[in-house]
């Protein structure tokens, strides 16, 4: 009798635990607690012309490099501590980014110096500037109060979403600059390595849109 009982009450927690964690998972994705927001791809050259691709992507606030070397499978490192420039590590491979040179390497030894493709089908070349505001989209990703990551987050646009670029700032991230930019009828800013220009090309922007 008593191992019934035992039985019911684990049932009716089970139920129980069910019934709330489907709206806690819920409410997570709606308040953005569960966020997932891709950068760029820059394609470099190293050594003896050795390829190196590499995917910025931010998830969750975190810096991720994804990196293909030699036409291996993507590794992933995270954003470590850099004296200068942008440093991602996962223990063994190591990848150090300052401007368009990045060095490559494991157990903290740089096998490879790297330059960055201007003229490739990952990286957009660089043009003349021109006049604002223009329209443009971005491919999803955070607005923040201020140009950089320390700022804070005011809002997270969709894959897509039309945006208008008011000016480009002198604040830069991986070789790209913040802009000012007008959403949804609010001001804040938006790094450019997510968004795609419309008609002409925006220098700073990661390419024009398909």
């Amino acid at each position: 009798m008593g191992d019934n009982l035992q039985s019911k009450k684990r049932l009716k927690l089970k139920q129980s635990f069910k019934k709330i964690s489907i709206p806690l998972v819920v409410m997570c994705l709606s308040l953005g607690f569960v966020s997932k927001s891709y950068a760029a791809t820059v394609e470099y050259t190293c050594n003896e012309g050795i390829p190196l691709i590499v995917d910025y992507v931010e998830e969750n606030d975190v810096s991720i490099a994804r990196i293909s070397h030699d036409s291996s499978p993507k590794i992933t490192l995270v954003s470590v501590r850099s004296g200068s420039g942008s440093k991602y590590s996962n223990g063994n491979w190591v990848l150090h980014v300052k401007g368009k040179t990045a060095l490559v390497g494991t157990q903290g030894e740089f096998d490879d110096k790297c330059t960055e493709v201007t003229n490739s089908n990952h990286n957009e070349p660089r043009q003349q500037a021109i006049s604002f505001p223009r329209q443009a989209k971005s491919w999803g990703g955070k607005v923040r109060s201020g140009p950089g990551q320390h700022y804070k987050k005011k809002a997270s646009l969709k894959e897509g979403e039309w945006i208008t670029l008011l000016e480009r700032t002198d604040k830069m991230f991986q070789d790209r600059p913040w802009f000012k930019i007008k959403y949804r009828g609010r001001i804040g800013y938006h790094w450019g390595g997510i968004v795609c220009s419309v008609g002409e090309y925006v220098e700073g922007t990661y390419q024009t849109c398909n």
